[in-house]
């Protein structure tokens, strides 16, 4: 089973047998992708079936952030809707393939994308693992947020959900490949008054029906993150795990 490289940080305490969920798993048919809702406490959303131009108009909307940092907030949910963990911490990305992903509660763990390697830092084990992004980023879909790759994108379908009740847009993105550990992920832009792009929310759903939510605060698509936030230091006494 191939590394699903996000949950590594979202799951280190929650995991306590050490085994890590996925971030999302591919559903066995397009039906049970469409008919399951991204928000049950939402029923005015209308869910429309998978085409290019759904690709196409999330392709453009990611288009146009070059960049963005922004603060978060995270649920885990278990697959009846029931709380299991909430976390916060800090998120930047730039174009093209570079995130810095920073869990500071419950505990501190952070995700760094430095274009050419993933980088895992947990300082309370004092461990570190790497992976190479090229064999990654193809089973990671929220790397889709740093990259406007066609070959990359070949790879998913995206269904176009209009929000009625929040004057919205959501995408669910879903790789194509059936043995994929994922199912789905699904983001949700709100509307500006500027028309700016700007990314609200976004979800993942595991194969077990766990959902990770991801809601987003202070977004800022107009100061560039600084370059040193996607560059990796293996601190002293920390032991690596290299992957790559």
């Amino acid at each position: 089973m191939q590394t699903n490289f996000i949950n590594q940080s979202f799951f280190r305490k929650f995991a306590l047998t050490s085994i890590l969920l996925p971030v999302l798993s591919l559903s066995h048919s397009m039906a049970y992708a469409v008919e399951t809702p991204v928000n049950t406490d939402n029923a005015t959303a209308t869910l429309l079936s998978p085409s290019n131009e759904a690709k196409e108009h999330l392709m453009t909307k990611l288009g146009k952030l070059a960049f963005f940092s922004a603060d978060f907030s995270q649920k885990i949910l278990d697959s009846q809707g029931e709380l299991l963990q909430q976390g916060s911490g800090t998120l930047a990305i730039s174009k093209p393939n570079l995130v810095n992903w920073k869990n500071i509660t419950p505990d501190e763990t952070l995700i760094i994308s430095d274009g050419n390697t993933l980088w895992f830092y947990d300082p309370f084990i004092e461990q570190a693992s790497a992976y190479s992004l090229a064999k990654s980023i193809h089973n990671t879909p929220i790397l889709l947020l740093t990259s406007d790759e066609p070959q990359l994108w070949q790879q998913y379908n995206v269904i176009q959900q209009n929000d009625v009740a929040a004057s919205g847009l959501r995408f669910v993105v879903m790789p194509k490949d059936e043995s994929s550990q994922i199912k789905k992920l699904t983001l949700t832009f709100s509307e500006t008054d500027n028309n700016a792009v700007q990314l609200s929310e976004f979800s993942f759903q595991d194969a077990t029906g766990q959902i990770s939510q991801i809601s987003l605060s202070k977004f800022n698509s107009k100061t560039e993150p600084a370059a040193t936030l996607f560059s990796f230091s293996l601190p002293e006494g920390v032991r690596l795990e290299d992957k790559r």
